[in-house]
């Protein structure tokens, strides 16, 4: 009867259509394909089997795991996002082809195939972007592991056949959302969508007022928090909270101060303000929450970026704060006769057998597990008490370690506490809480512990005191108290001769099997044994953190570019009225300038205020991974805040030449 019932006409529709419709549906599925790809690379480091072999795969393998969560979900955000917007702008054309005589279930024949070709796209070219650039990824995931690469090309089936089902599973979810808006959507309606106009909107003042507290909540949580443990607890509710303000004050709050600038005559009665601030004022509703979208994924941009160069770039000095020693050998002094320093000897003697040693120290150290309640310490715990780790040294092997001169009565303790602000100055240790104990008075409160590669606990709810005594009778008296809840350890530390890692690590291998031989209940802890696991992590965090900054900041400029777009189209007929009437050229650009300058830049600053809201609440969660570097962090932040604005900017001059093609300027 007619060309619709010929074989292919809808395929070759369909492909007419997303050629015509090129600038709205290229960007949409070069977003689709990059996402596609960077999600297959995730996928197959997660199932690589290749890494298992690794020391701290297991960092490498969660972390992609995790960066597959993310992945998936932005996905379907750019995915569904870009999708709508692309459906809103035709419109008129699928108004149009109802018109002149195309039934619904041929427009949603059109539509099957229009989805149908823009999955096989997605999937073709994400998944050989994928396979081609999986190989480079890899090795500079472990190059960033500080792992040598011996890995041949692979290809992931289980991550060919997840993206896939993923991206699969979002196609036809967007064609359900197409096929279902085209059902519901009058021929008529969908000729005049693009002309329909905006009512003003209304100040909602409740609106404000919440974007204000949860805001204002957010950001006191972030600066209130000290402590590392409850920075990182308490990290994700303020997020939620800054989201939360962000979406409400772009939404009532912009509509507010634009009503203020537009009550402000000066202001408003410019050539260049007068047509910018009723544009967005009448257009805000649609516009807030894409302007709040690209506010929270700037944010997300600079702040996982910035955290993971920040802790790649002191991994060393974190390194060296966990482990400032080459080699530590702990000795159990329980049941163990003779003099611990004959243990001492027998070490150094081993190290200069293997490779000699440039420094040492010993000293022996006494703990024990107890519980505090007021000015009491008790080793015997009950459920109204703070239990606590205490470590014990004498005053000689304090002196000797730090180089201070400390003499001490028999009463008299030098005390350390990282768990209760306020130790008291006079406190007894004893048994049982009630009975009569050792009393000790703090005579100085100290910041100097000495540090071991034990007693930096990752994510430790218990608090910790440290506590210098006057000699090892005190000492041994207080571990007599209760001697299943006390230990005493003989440490050894020191620095190995060797030039490089791989000759300390093999120096460390040649002592630890020389000493293993002897008998006595000694352990040893090496820092070039767990640099690996260490660069794992860290250079898995590093890893993580640029690529899920790069899938951040492709959505960032996706929306940025249909917002401008949109805004193009919308506003061609209203600067076409305003030329008729007499507006020149150069008022108009000024327009268009002040306009975008306006739209863009705000959720900029507004992202660097959050970064900057944040900075005390991410610092403190960085102390718990051993960096407290303060000034490299500050500048770690400031320069991906710069890099960031330098992007952003160079996407701001491309999209606003776009805008000013399409409502006819010169720029």
């Amino acid at each position: 009867m007619s060309p619709v019932r010929k074989s292919g006409f809808f395929p070759r529709l369909a492909l007419v259509n997303l050629a015509r419709n090129g600038r709205f549906y290229g960007p949409y599925l070069l977003s689709c394909v990059v996402t596609a790809a960077m999600y297959y690379i995730l996928l197959f480091l997660a199932y690589n089997e290749g890494l298992d072999s690794v020391r701290g795969a297991m960092y490498l393998k969660s972390f992609a795991g995790v960066g597959c969560f993310v992945a998936a979900g932005l996905s379907a955000v750019i995915l569904l996002y870009a999708n709508s917007f692309v459906m809103k702008r035709r419109q008129r054309e699928l108004g149009l082809y109802n018109i002149l005589g195309l039934e619904k279930r041929h427009i949603a024949r059109m539509c099957f195939w229009e989805t149908l070709f823009c999955a096989a796209v997605t999937l073709a070219g994400g998944l050989l972007l994928g396979i081609l650039f999986s190989k480079a990824v890899i090795l500079l995931l472990l190059k960033l592991a500080r792992v040598p690469a011996q890995f041949g090309m692979e290809i992931s089936a289980r991550g060919i056949w997840e993206t896939a089902a993923l991206f699969g599973a979002l196609f036809l979810f967007t064609l359900a959302r197409n096929l279902w808006s085209v059902s519901r959507a009058k021929p008529v309606d969908l000729l005049h969508s693009a002309s329909a106009g905006e009512r003003e909107p209304k100040t909602k003042w409740l609106l404000v007022i919440l974007g204000v507290l949860t805001l204002g909540g957010g950001y006191f949580i972030a600066i209130a928090t000290q402590n590392p443990i409850e920075a990182m607890l308490f990290f994700f509710g303020a997020v939620f909270l800054v989201i939360i303000g962000t979406y409400c004050l772009f939404t009532a709050g912009s509509i507010a101060i634009l009503k203020r600038l537009r009550a402000n005559p000066k202001f408003y009665y410019q050539t260049r303000h007068f047509t910018a601030v009723s544009g967005l004022l009448y257009r805000m509703k649609q516009n807030a929450v894409g302007l709040a979208s690209i506010c929270i994924l700037s944010t997300m941009v600079l702040v996982t970026v910035s955290t993971t160069i920040a802790m790649n770039i002191g991994l060393e000095n974190s390194l060296n704060e966990m482990y400032p020693y080459d080699i530590e050998f702990l000795q159990d002094l329980e049941n163990q006769p003779g003099d611990p320093m004959d243990r001492l000897r027998e070490v150094e003697a081993a190290a200069n057998a293997s490779g000699g040693f440039t420094d040492s120290r010993y000293y022996t150290r006494y703990w024990v597990y107890c519980g505090v309640r007021g000015s009491e310490i008790s080793l015997n715990l009950d459920q109204n008490c703070l239990r606590t780790e205490v470590e014990v040294v004498t005053a000689e092997d304090y002196s000797r370690l730090t180089g201070k001169n400390v003499i001490l009565a028999p009463d008299e303790v030098l005390a350390c506490s990282k768990g209760p602000a306020d130790f008291p100055a006079e406190f007894t240790v004893s048994a049982n809480f009630g009975e009569a104990g050792l009393s000790f008075h703090v005579r100085e409160e100290i910041t100097e512990v000495i540090r071991h590669a034990t007693n930096t606990l990752l994510g430790s709810e218990e608090s910790s005191l440290f506590l210098v005594v006057a000699d090892r009778e005190t000492a041994e008296t207080l571990m007599d108290l209760d001697t299943s809840r006390s230990a005493r350890q003989f440490r050894v530390q020191m620095n190995l001769a060797g030039e490089d890692y791989e000759e300390k690590l093999a120096q460390t291998e040649r002592l630890v099997f020389e000493l293993s031989k002897r008998d006595g209940g000694v352990s040893f802890t090496s820092k070039q044994d767990n640099a690996q696991e260490f660069y794992a992590m860290y250079g898995g965090f590093l890893f993580l953190g640029v690529f899920l900054g790069l899938l951040f900041l492709l959505a960032t400029v996706l929306i940025i570019y249909y917002k401008q777009i949109s805004e193009g189209c919308e506003d061609q007929r209203r600067f076409l009225i305003l030329r008729q009437v007499g507006m020149s050229e150069k008022e108009i650009n000024a327009s268009i300038h002040s306009q975008i300058l306006l739209v863009f830049f705000l959720p900029l600053g507004a992202a660097a205020l959050h970064v900057f809201m944040a900075f005390p609440m991410l610092s403190r969660m960085l102390e718990l991974f051993n960096l407290h570097d303060g000034k490299l962090f500050v500048l770690c932040t400031a320069g991906t805040l710069a890099v960031f604005c330098l992007i952003y900017a160079l996407v701001f001059a491309w999209t606003a030449r776009a805008y000013s093609r399409l409502v006819g300027g010169n720029s």
